[in-house]
């Protein structure tokens, strides 16, 4: 209203011809106005929604990375917990192999488990029987052919 108020008071003083050009000025002034305020708005609007689009996206890569890092770690830890457990029980085994050592029964009975797993020895007069549908006896690894076995 206050543009208006402007173009009644340039009626009052001005004549006809003057008026309009200034009134056509003072027209042509609004309208630019009215397109630029959008325009700004629409840049820094847009500019604000990229820069919050860009740190989402960075956010979002970082995280998944993140979560993964972890679960590649954690799997780690399960990996050296599951090794830890298995050296433990051979450590156990090993502390009851040097107890046994120490009584000459259970030496000799060491020896001769040894003997029999490691080296495939039998005592004189035994009789071994195979069980050719097991593949995975200790016995027969070695002994035959690969045909043998899955006969």
């Amino acid at each position: 209203m206050h543009d208006e108020q402007k173009i009644i008071a340039l009626k009052r003083g001005i004549n006809n011809e003057d008026f309009r050009q200034q009134e056509k000025a003072i027209k042509e002034q609004n309208r630019q106005k009215k397109f630029e305020a959008p325009i700004k708005k629409r840049r820094r609007f847009n500019i604000i929604n990229f820069l919050f689009s860009v740190f989402v996206i960075y956010f979002a890569y970082t995280a998944v990375n993140q979560y993964q890092m972890l679960n590649d770690l954690n799997n780690q830890i399960d990996e050296k917990l599951f090794e830890k457990a298995k050296v433990e029980k051979k450590v156990q085994e090993l502390k009851s192999d040097v107890e046994k050592m120490n009584n000459e029964e259970e030496l000799l009975d060491l020896v001769e488990k040894i003997a029999r797993n490691q080296y495939k020895m039998v005592k004189p007069n035994e009789t071994i029987y195979i069980d050719k549908n097991k593949t995975d006896n200790k016995l027969i690894q070695g002994i035959g052919f690969q045909g043998d076995l899955e006969n």
